[in-house]
């Protein structure tokens, strides 16, 4: 024997044949059996049988893990650990492999003593006679429970998974950086109407809009590329009729052990109706539910795009058309037949003019036309005589008879203004000069107009002593929780008494007063009166009510604001949670920072409310960014919503709107019990308006704090 190299296995096993011809030789072999044994011992579980299956010996290992006692195992065969996992088809083919005279290797579940189980990876290995049978089995196993309970885990955590993405309604699917489908959900197919099939066989891309494949494709180059750990944008997928559905896509870049990306996960979710929602929204934003003309922000909008274009030979113009004396036929004919006059006039304007022009309706009475590819003055002119041709036509109306005119004012770009707002301005300027020579009439702006009459000149300077010795009072409107029978809050209004030509309407100083600047002043002494008045009501014991106070644009643009009412919250000790500034949405489309002061005054403690909302600026998409606690539906849905379908569906658009952001609705100009019904079946629960109370001094509303009730009596 070398005695230069240790023994083998296989050596060991033939200890028998070896020929020994010195006692050290023996001592050697067997201090190296004594070795390995050891190393064996601590390393594995060691069991050997006779042939029968008979325990003949263990090492501790194994009854460390049984939890027998040595003395409890030997003897016994086998079937002592047995956990009745395997079937018996497992042992008989391993007894068949052993028996055979091969060697075995497997997984097997045990029992221990206290019945619990254990996983083991065993190697039999099978002692030979001369004659080639077994006759003795060495059983050599590792505990391999750990991996086992794991490959467990694994299996049931992929279970649940399978169970979530295959029942899920969203669409579920991992890509590869090219777009390639490694798995899609069976959503796919209830949603598009695909074969899943049908789908593996392409890309993602095949599925996307081609205007949003490339932003789609970059986004998942930046994630399979670790550029960016997740990404969420908006998509539309086409359904196998060729119908679109707009989605909403969350991805994620799935990660290797190794930190490698190996794919990327796509959790999509149909969002049509929510775009639906908005698009409604959007449209209201930006156009006039009555006539469906563009409104004054899309008006501006599409003038101003006109005249950021490069300098050209041609011109552009503003017709301001006003109808004649629409407020008597208003009041004479009512409400209905004024909306259908105002439909009709929108109507014969747009007939007049060329496929090139544009029409809004900017409020009221009042339509803006923007004629562009002018040449000249007699363009201009030859295009207001066929509207004031359309109009001489009458209106036949139950049975009647109605004629109605238009006084029309115009300013041509870049002649009279260089700027969209002053082209606006310059327009109605010639507008107000038709009005004052008697109406249904036509004017070209010139710089005479600019100069103010003697009629705004003195308002102004009445104006201004007003404020100097306080002239002003205010009236309360009523807010009320018409589904609780409750009294919430109150709006207060401004209102002017002069001494000698008595009350002023509101519609007559307050546009004075903001384009002179004096609304700020006057809207420092609303602040100062409304928070003095609440906070002596509470001080007489009545509950405590929100008090509104309107703001407009140039309140918002001067310095201070935010310092001015703290300073009225502490000279009145007035607590901020009892006030609230009422906004029109114009403000966030002209104010730049109006977002950001306006989130300063809600940190204060102090409400903010969007009024008259729906007829302006804002949409679906920029309303939930908005610091806002309310918003205030316009009266002009409220007045129909028994009756129009559009306008109830509209309210019920912004009731979704405000539920899904969590903003407080308050419907205004609530006249009728029809209305209110419609309003109290849809969701809106809050109002004001003539059917409650109209504006009422401060006197009279100490009676609706003493007795609430007097606001649902009618």
């Amino acid at each position: 024997m070398d005695h230069k190299r240790p023994i083998t296995g296989e050596e060991v096993l033939h200890l028998h044949e070896w020929e020994l011809s010195d006692p050290s030789d023996l001592e050697e072999v067997l201090k190296e059996l004594a070795d390995i044994k050891y190393a064996l011992d601590q390393s594995s579980i060691v069991a050997i049988t006779d042939q029968r299956g008979k325990i003949q010996y263990v090492n501790d290992l194994l009854c460390k893990i049984s939890k027998y006692e040595r003395h409890e195992l030997i003897g016994q065969d086998h079937r002592i650990l047995n956990s009745h996992y395997h079937p018996k088809e497992f042992f008989k083919e391993m007894w068949r492999t052993i028996g055979n005279g091969n060697v075995w290797e497997g997984e097997i579940r045990n029992r221990a003593k206290d019945g619990s189980y254990y996983w083991v990876y065993t190697t039999i290995v099978p002692f030979l006679n001369e004659q080639g049978r077994p006759y003795r089995y060495i059983a050599i196993r590792n505990d391999i429970t750990a991996r086992k309970e794991m490959e467990e885990e694994v299996k049931r955590s992929e279970e649940r998974y399978r169970l979530i993405t295959e029942n899920s309604s969203d669409l579920i699917a991992t890509v590869n950086r090219e777009g390639e489908f490694l798995y899609i959900s069976p959503s796919h197919q209830a949603l598009l109407g695909r074969g899943l099939n049908e789908i593996k066989k392409g890309t993602i891309y095949d599925l996307i809009h081609e205007r949003d494949r490339s932003s789609v494709k970059e986004e998942i180059i930046r994630l399979s590329e670790k550029r960016k750990v997740s990404s969420q944008l908006e998509l539309r997928l086409q359904t196998k009729t060729g119908s679109w559905i707009h989605a909403e896509a969350k991805m994620n870049s799935i990660l290797s052990n190794t930190g490698e990306v190996r794919k990327v996960l796509l959790v999509t979710r149909d969002i049509t109706e929510r775009k639906r929602s908005e698009d409604k929204i959007y449209h209201l934003a930006f156009h006039d539910t009555l006539t469906d003309l563009p409104n004054r922000r899309l008006f501006m909008n599409e003038l101003q795009q006109k005249l950021s274009r490069p300098k050209k030979s041609f011109k552009t113009a503003v017709l301001f058309v006003d109808l004649d004396r629409f407020k008597d036929i208003n009041d004479s004919w009512g409400h209905d037949t004024g909306d259908y006059i105002l439909m009709e006039a929108a109507h014969r304007i747009r007939r007049s003019l060329r496929s090139s022009d544009f029409v809004a309706r900017i409020g009221g009475d009042e339509f803006t036309v923007l004629l562009d590819n002018i040449q000249n003055e007699e363009d201009v002119k030859f295009l207001v005589e066929r509207i004031h041709k359309v109009f001489e036509e009458p209106l036949h109306l139950s049975g009647k008879e109605i004629f109605i005119s238009c006084s029309i004012g115009a300013a041509i770009y870049p002649d009279h203004a260089k700027t969209a707002d002053e082209l606006l301005k310059r327009a109605d300027t010639a507008l107000y000069a038709v009005k004052e020579r008697g109406r249904s009439g036509f004017s070209l702006f010139n710089a005479e107009m600019e100069e103010k009459s003697l009629e705004r000149i003195l308002m102004e300077i009445e104006l201004r002593k007003a404020i100097e010795l306080e002239q002003f009072c205010l009236d309360y409107q009523p807010k009320t929780d018409f589904s609780k029978g409750t009294l919430v809050g109150m709006e207060a209004l401004v209102r002017w008494y002069h001494p000698e030509l008595g009350k002023i309407p509101p519609n007559k100083f307050i546009p004075i007063a903001e384009e002179t600047g004096l609304i700020v002043q006057i809207g420092e002494w609303v602040l100062q009166e409304a928070c003095r008045q609440n906070k002596k009501w509470q001080d007489m014991g009545y509950p405590p009510l929100t008090v509104s106070v309107n703001v407009s644009v140039r309140q918002l643009e001067q310095k201070g604001l935010l310092q001015k009412i703290e300073e009225v919250l502490h000279d009145t000790g007035l607590q901020p949670q009892w006030l609230e500034l009422e906004v029109t949405e114009s403000v966030f489309a002209d104010l730049d920072n109006a977002s950001a002061l306006l989130e300063e005054i809600r940190s204060l403690g102090v409400k903010i409310s969007v009024d008259d909302f729906g007829t302006g600026y804002s949409s679906f998409s920029y309303i939930k960014h908005l610091p806002v606690d309310t918003l205030k539906i316009d009266s002009s849905f409220i007045r129909d919503i028994h009756q129009n379908a559009e306008s109830q569906a509209i309210v019920d658009a912004i009731l979704t709107l405000a539920g899904t952001l969590g903003i407080d609705v308050i419907a205004e100009g609530v006249e009728s019990k029809e209305q209110l019904e419609v309003l109290n079946s849809g969701g809106c629960s809050q109002g004001q308006g003539y059917l409650f109370s109209k504006p009422v001094s401060h006197e009279t509303f100490e009676h609706y704090l003493e007795n609430s009730q007097m606001l649902f009596s009618k």
